[in-house]
């Protein structure tokens, strides 16, 4: 648990400094998170044994990596294009390695490497909203949509550690995930809508410089973000389970890989942007 905590304590610290280092450049944070997706690109090819085909894996993680820079106006006409490039890669690999390179090996690659960066992606897409002034947003709740992102889904899972290593009796997916309790995830739920609104209020009374926090809105998103962040962790588990590895890789001790501690992030950050793009303009998550 110690290393947990440590790894827990060295990752909010290198991300709070990389917030503050993006005031002064911008696409800091892009490369940080494009860095994430192309380390968790590898541990899929890892994970798969397919690091083999080095073309392949070298273009997946130079597309990962590129994908959260694909809405910089001077990038973004061009995304379209790489995507385009990758796919023709993927399938003319496939058939000039037909024998060793198997449909279900394809399908996996092609799932998570579309998956994983644009999931990522989504953290910088949140942070823009408030410098694009998106429904009012101002710079400051761009970041604290971000913190959200990452507090919805990590908030969850920490509560559910700790609740089910000490309460859980009752396994929610023995074959997928054994330590996984039906109390931890009930103690996840709970404790995500009281830390997430903990943050919300915060933000409204210290941080927000005259911003409201929509806290009903705040509440639900917390409790969906539970449900969603632990359907992301089971079904890496699942891919773990498949692939017959414990981890993803072991670059955060106590951790894992950077998939086993993003994997809730996967659904969570998507779902926020989007509750937040369709909402801020009839029912704002931050009102101004």
């Amino acid at each position: 648990m110690g290393k947990r905590l440590l790894s827990a304590a060295v990752g909010i610290a290198l991300l709070v400094t990389v917030l503050f280092v993006s005031d002064d450049y911008q696409y800091a944070f892009n490369a940080v998170v494009g860095l994430l997706a192309a380390l968790s690109v590898w541990e899929v090819f890892s994970v798969a044994h397919e690091k083999h085909n080095t073309l392949l894996l070298w273009a997946s993680m130079a597309f990962a990596a590129f994908v959260p820079f694909t809405d910089v106006p001077a990038v973004r006409p061009y995304a379209g294009i790489v995507l385009f490039c990758w796919v023709v890669l993927l399938l003319a690999i496939m058939l000039a390695q037909k024998g060793t390179v198997t449909l279900p090996d394809v399908t996996l690659t092609f799932m998570l490497v579309m998956l994983v960066p644009y999931a990522f992606s989504m953290l910088v897409l949140l942070r823009d909203l408030g410098l694009s002034g998106y429904g009012g947003l101002v710079k400051r709740d761009g970041v604290f949509l971000l913190l959200l992102a990452l507090g919805g889904a990590w908030l969850a899972d920490s509560g559910a550690y700790f609740i089910g290593r000490f309460f859980g009796k009752h396994k929610l997916a023995p074959t997928i995930s054994p330590k996984k309790t039906v109390e931890g995830f009930v103690g996840g739920v709970a404790a995500n809508m009281l830390l997430l609104w903990a943050m919300g209020t915060v933000y409204q009374t210290w941080l927000s410089a005259g911003g409201v926090v929509n806290m009903p809105l705040l509440l639900l998103y917390g409790f969906v973000a539970a449900f969603l962040g632990t359907l992301g962790d089971l079904s890496a588990s699942y891919v773990k389970r498949a692939c017959h590895v414990k981890d993803f890789g072991n670059i955060m001790p106590g951790h894992g890989g950077v998939l086993d501690r993003f994997d809730s992030i996967l659904l969570v950050a998507p779902f926020l942007y989007l509750l937040v793009v369709t909402l801020q303009p009839v029912w704002p998550l931050v009102i101004r």
